[in-house]
Order: structure tokens, then sequence, then C-alpha cells
């Protein structure tokens, strides 16, 4: 017969392995969404960089910078939309994560406190 404390590890057990899934999925938009912030703040550097010149521009440097300055702006904005774009999932998998990581110390927390009845009452 299958006591109640062995009930919950089983269900601590469980939901430990969907926590860890969860993790792992936040993990990977994590990451993703750290090298989008990255290239986004490389190309806000090159942006300034680039109009911080100690010396004056020629017309054809200019042309350069001005072309420049605008494939760093379309990159950055693209950089923006997709963020924009992974936020929503982004967000849903970091609260999914907190959510499964708090089951899973809820059941533990459950668990031994059906193993140790004196602790429930301390």
């Amino acid at each position: 017969m299958v006591t109640q404390t062995e009930r919950l590890k089983r269900l601590a057990k469980l939901a430990e392995i969907r926590s860890d899934a969860e993790l792992k999925r936040f993990s990977a938009f994590r990451t993703h969404m750290d090298m989008l912030v990255a290239r986004k703040a490389a190309a806000e550097a090159r942006l300034s960089a680039s109009f911080a010149q100690p010396k004056a521009f020629s017309i054809a440097e200019a042309r350069l910078a001005n072309a420049e300055a605008g494939r760093l702006a379309r990159e950055m904005a693209a950089l923006d939309a997709e963020m924009a774009r992974m936020r929503p999932g982004f967000e849903a998998a970091r609260q999914k994560a907190v959510q499964e990581f708090g089951r899973v110390q809820a059941l533990t927390k459950l668990a031994e406190a059906a193993r140790n009845p004196a602790q429930r009452h301390g």
C-alpha cells in the first residue's frame, strides 16, 4: 500500500521533472534574449563611435558614415522588433518556470512534513 508520504514524494519528483523542463525552456529564451540585447548594445556603440570622430568628415567619409548609420539604425530597429516579438513568450516561460519551481518546493515541504508529523506543529 502506498502511503501519503510516498505519494507526495512521487508528486514532488514529477514536479521536479516538469520544473527542469520549464527551466530549460526559459533558459533558452533567456539566452536568445541576452544575445539580442548584446547585439543591440554593440550596434549602439558602433553608431556612437562613428559620430565621435575628432576630425571633420570629408564628403565621401560623411556619405559612408551616413550609410553606416542608416544600416545600424535598421539593424537596431530589427533587433527591437525581434525582442518585442519574443517578450510575451519570454515572460510566459519565466512565469511558468517560477510556478513549477514553487510547486516542487511546496510538494517537497509537504512530503517532509508528512514524514515528520512533529514538525507540522513546531
